[in-house]
């Protein structure tokens, strides 16, 4: 069984707009808190637990990681969400896939128009190795990003050959 099961993972990079989230509900709460003190507002210390109940359900959010498992000619793609909560997001046959290629290969410029659907279960770093897996479910094409291994590479030539561009 071993040899026909790889996995590989990718930590995704805290973007601007987390951090401007962050810092917007910790402001929000804070400032609630001050206004309920000043002004003696039972409303405002409402809307800072409040906002505190929101930030301690969206901060783990920010904390995510992807994993890519491929087994027996199947690729899946899950998220982690502070290392402890696991989301299927996806799975896909090597029977659908079109063809899988490094992002910036020319194999995939025929999908760079707005009609394909791009998913990105990628790390967001910039000299990431990000690869593109087509798959096409009728008239609709989609194109996953993500960051698998060599040896996950490996086996999906293996299962798929004239699917897998390595240039």
């Amino acid at each position: 069984m071993e040899g026909n099961y790889c996995e590989a993972r990718a930590k995704k990079r805290k973007t601007a707009g987390d951090t401007a989230i962050k810092v917007l509900v910790v402001t929000g709460v804070v400032l609630s808190v001050v206004a309920a003190l000043l002004f003696g507002q039972s409303l405002l210390l409402i809307l800072a637990v409040g906002l505190g109940i929101l930030a301690y359900f969206l901060f783990p959010r920010f904390n995510v990681e992807y994993e890519y498992v491929f087994c027996d000619g199947q690729l899946d793609f899950d998220k982690i969400m502070n290392g402890d909560r696991r989301k299927h997001l996806a799975r896909v046959d090597m029977d659908a896939v079109v063809v899988v290629a490094p992002v910036k290969s020319h194999a995939l410029d025929g999908y760079n128009h707005n009609g394909v659907r791009k998913v990105d279960y990628s790390s967001l770093e910039p000299h990431a190795n990000v690869w593109g897996l087509v798959i096409s479910a009728g008239e609709q094409k989609t194109v996953y990003w993500f960051e698998p291994s060599e040896d996950m590479i490996r086996r999906m030539k293996q299962k798929a050959p004239r699917k897998v561009v390595e240039y």
